[in-house]
């Protein structure tokens, strides 16, 4: 049986490259709607054009997604690396989560690693992490309350 892998890099011959990429900033982001909720992202801007993907660590050609309804801007320490933030990610286990029975929980997610990259350091501006958390408790466009749904982690 091959060995499942939780964490893919887009393509794979590309790993070592995304990993060493400097980040600018990283952008909280919520996409179009649906089901009556918004999927969050969060970007890591390599460039003012380009990003890496957090979820499955792939190089995109742009900064954020084309459906992107609001971006969260947030400031990080200079010479951050994608690797700094995918090391400190997998030594908490923060890609071991599942979404909820109805596939929900990404906003849930994002706010959780938006509290461990602000604790560590690795966003600089507790303002600006806070206006992301609060645009994650709202549906975008229409910037209407929304609870958040709440996935869990496992081991």
């Amino acid at each position: 049986m091959p060995n499942f892998q939780i964490i893919h890099f887009i393509p794979p011959s590309r790993e070592a490259i995304i990993l060493n990429s400097p980040v600018r900033s990283i952008i909280a982001v919520p996409h179009t709607q649906n089901a009556g909720t918004n999927h969050w992202c969060l970007y890591l801007a390599t460039s003012d054009t380009t990003s890496v993907i957090h979820g499955y660590f792939r190089a995109a050609p742009y900064l954020c997604a084309p459906d992107a309804q609001a971006q969260f801007k947030l400031h990080v320490p200079p010479n951050l690396k994608v690797k700094d933030v995918y090391n400190l990610l997998m030594q908490n286990d923060r890609h071991k989560y599942e979404f909820d029975s109805a596939g929900v929980g990404c906003r849930y997610w994002v706010t959780d690693q938006l509290g461990l990259l602000q604790h560590q350091g690795l966003l600089v501006d507790p303002e600006e992490v806070t206006a992301a958390k609060n645009g994650i408790v709202l549906l975008w466009p229409d910037q209407t309350p929304l609870p958040l749904d709440q996935g869990a982690y496992y081991q």
